[in-house]
């Protein structure tokens, strides 16, 4: 059955919440409480260890540009509200971010060509369609964040919806079979699914978790990871220790030097055969230069390939670079991708980015230029230019994108 508008969408699709479940999940749901309940029970929440906090943001922006081959050059303006909570009581965690936004114009439009059926829990007016025109002015709620976890000691179970972050890669993941890397933004960002998590905690380095999920166009994908911190013991000062107390005696230092984690996907899209992986991560701590490398075999039906990425990250000074490579191997659809981002910081409040992005499956170069000022009017505001090139077609599109932010925040408590 196929939703159109928001009004006939909640009854096809009602909002998830902690507290009721449609009739087809209640075994989900029952279990998810039995295992909650047990885990609480296991460890009852020390009162003095409560915590909470609220936080109201705004932001206000104007935009203007071309957001599609052939259009003209639009401009409009975009209004953001979002209501961010956090509760720490004893083993239980609670966390929610849900936002509101309105947009006119150019920013609308920008909203609606950023909008995909994989998203959850998003609800706009008019209801988004794939294919449909942009309205002139578009209102959206998001609940970007809804999430319950309960620890007993080296266990955790988190269920709602909630970061997946697989993989160590900026911009490109290919350990990522959830698919959380969100490319509308400027700098890519990892977006929220819903999920059930099951961690377990061998030491304070190392974790193995298993978890599900499901998004917006019922793919179903599982997976399982291992985790760990590679640490190195060293020796300081050991020297100059034995020589003041007339011993061979010496200080040992564990410090951090890397990470390293494997893990194992199913995905199950409606429509498309299974898909299996199993992939690989390593990430080298070498002082400011941090080399880091991903590769995950894959294989669908009948048809195999691979996808290995391999990126470096550099301070110096006030000065950040990122630079990142994935390609494909064997018979994938997936192009070769190029993401680099320098990031000067002129100051304590004042930082100035610059995001490349090359996409060779779909034939697009995008290059931006982010300044960011803080407490301006008590806040912070954004100037960004963006100039992408599609060589999809002959001759190439160009478009462009400009625009100011201004964002508050507020700590209620």
């Amino acid at each position: 059955m196929k939703c159109q508008g928001v009004r006939r969408m909640l009854p096809c699709q009602p909002t998830p919440n902690l507290f009721s479940c449609p009739t087809p999940s209640r075994v989900l749901c029952f279990v998810v409480g039995l295992v909650v309940g047990l885990l609480a029970a296991a460890n009852p929440m020390a009162a003095n260890a409560q915590s909470a906090s609220l936080v109201f943001t705004t932001a206000t922006g104007a935009l203007a540009g071309i957001a599609a081959p052939g259009s003209i050059a639009q401009s409009g303006f975009d209004e953001e509200i979002a209501l961010k909570g956090r509760m720490n009581a004893g083993p239980v965690r609670a966390s929610a971010l849900i936002s509101a936004s309105l947009s006119s114009g150019y920013a609308a439009l920008a909203r609606w060509y950023g909008s995909s059926s994989t998203q959850t829990m998003r609800f706009s007016w008019p209801g988004w369609t794939k294919g449909a025109l942009a309205p002139d002015v578009l209102a959206v709620i998001e609940i970007q964040e809804l999430a319950l976890a309960v620890s007993a000691g080296h266990l955790r179970f988190e269920a709602g919806k909630f970061p997946l972050k697989w993989g160590v890669g900026k911009a490109s993941r290919p350990s990522d079979i959830f698919r959380t890397m969100d490319y509308t933004s400027l700098i890519p960002v990892s977006k929220n699914l819903p999920a059930v998590r099951f961690s377990i905690f061998p030491s304070s380095m190392s974790r193995i978790e298993a978890l599900a999920s499901i998004d917006g166009d019922s793919t179903i994908t599982a997976g399982a990871r291992y985790f760990t911190s590679i640490s190195m013991e060293s020796s300081a000062n050991s020297r100059l220790t034995g020589a003041l107390s007339g011993g061979a005696s010496s200080s040992s230092l564990a410090s951090d030097v890397g990470s390293l984690a494997l893990s194992a996907g199913w995905r199950r899209k409606q429509g498309s055969a299974d898909e299996f992986a199993g992939s690989f991560e390593l990430q080298v701590d070498a002082g400011p230069f941090v080399p880091y490398t991903e590769f995950s075999a894959r294989t669908t039906d009948s048809t195999a390939y691979a996808l290995a990425m391999l990126g470096t990250s550099l301070a110096i000074s006030d000065l950040s670079l990122t630079m990142e490579a994935q390609t494909a191997l064997g018979q994938s659809s997936a192009g070769t991708q190029l993401f680099f981002l320098g990031t000067w910081k002129a100051s304590d409040l004042t930082s100035i980015s610059f995001p490349v992005f090359w996409l060779a499956d779909a034939h697009i170069l995008a290059a931006s230029s982010i300044a960011q000022f803080q407490g301006i009017l008590g806040g912070r505001l954004d100037f960004s230019a963006t100039a992408s090139w599609i060589f999809a077609g002959s001759p190439a599109s160009f478009l462009w994108k400009i625009g100011a932010y201004w964002t508050r925040s507020l700590s209620t408590y």
